[in-house]
Order: structure tokens, then C-alpha cells, then sequence
């Protein structure tokens, strides 16, 4: 695996602008949009990110799923992973690529955990956020393992290590 930098944000909900201030301010090696931005697949918007189908998503050339072997990063939107129930599913599809890592959207709520030896990474809604921190997006960096989540102003919500998880 190599070491890189990754953008993670999800769930704009048609919002324009926010995806490219994002993206122009957290570029990463590898970005990843996680569904639920309503544009249409090729919108210029979405040209920078690896980008999955959320179930608001109507443009069908949208994957469902997408997987990075370099990065061992697994990623979907969620809905069809049962993932506000829990993230059981989702990690068991992931392992099933071997992945290190399984991103996903949906519940607009930020979260990191470990779920039997995956990372299960939520980056929460970078437009209409339900958890307890507002609008917010992640960047992984995969060299220490470390999450970080930033809010729409790119201030720092918080950090998780996952190593220690």
C-alpha cells in the first residue's frame, strides 16, 4: 500500500461551490466524493473526485461501489449497506477486497471507527449535517492513520487517530 493523502467529502445535496472550495483548499493524492451530490455524473463539479451514486443520485453512470488497491480504500454511499443501523455490512464487504479502509455517506453524521479490522470512515454532510459537529468533510492520511475532519471554513473539528481505535 502506498502512503497518500485522501479527500473524503459526501452529500452536498445539490449545494454548487462547495465541492471545488473543498477540493481547491484539502486536495488530496486521491479525492473521493461519496454520493449524493444530485449533479450529473460529468458536471465539472464532480471532475476532480472518484465519485460514487447516493440514493438521491439520479445520473445511473454512477457506480455503486468503487475500490482504490493502492489505497485499499473501499467506498460506497451507504444505503445499500445498511450503515445507520451499523457498519457490519459494510465491513464485510470490504474485507472482501482486502480493503484497509471503507468510506461511506448517507447519515450526514461525521464518524470513525473500527468494525472487525476495517476503518469504517464517515467524512458527515458537507451541507446538511445531523450529527454533533456541523458540516463537515475528512481528509486520511494513510502514512500515520490519522482522520482529520474539517468544517466548511477548513478549521479542524477534530482528529482520530485510528490506530487506536
Amino acid at each position: 500500500m502506498i502512503t497518500i493523502k485522501i479527500l473524503i467529502i459526501s452529500d452536498n445535496h445539490g449545494e454548487q461551490g462547495i465541492s471545488y472550495d473543498v477540493y481547491g483548499r484539502n486536495t488530496g493524492d486521491l479525492n473521493i466524493h461519496l454520493g449524493d451530490s444530485e449533479f450529473h455524473y460529468d458536471d465539472t463539479e464532480m471532475s476532480h473526485f472518484n465519485r460514487v451514486k447516493g440514493n438521491v443520485d439520479g445520473d445511473t453512470r454512477y457506480p455503486i461501489e468503487e475500490y482504490n488497491a493502492e489505497a485499499k480504500t473501499f467506498y460506497t454511499h451507504g444505503h445499500y449497506y445498511d450503515i445507520k443501523n451499523n457498519r457490519q455490512m459494510l465491513a464485510e464487504r470490504a474485507k472482501e477486497y482486502d480493503a484497509k479502509y471503507a468510506f461511506y455517506g448517507h447519515s450526514h453524521v461525521a464518524k470513525a471507527e473500527s468494525v472487525n479490522g476495517v476503518y469504517c470512515i464517515n467524512p458527515g454532510s458537507i451541507s446538511q449535517s445531523k450529527g454533533e459537529w456541523p458540516e463537515s468533510y475528512a481528509v486520511l492520511d494513510t502514512e500515520t492513520d490519522v482522520v482529520t475532519f474539517l468544517d466548511r471554513s477548513h478549521q479542524i473539528l477534530g482528529e482520530v487517530d485510528l490506530t487506536k481505535l
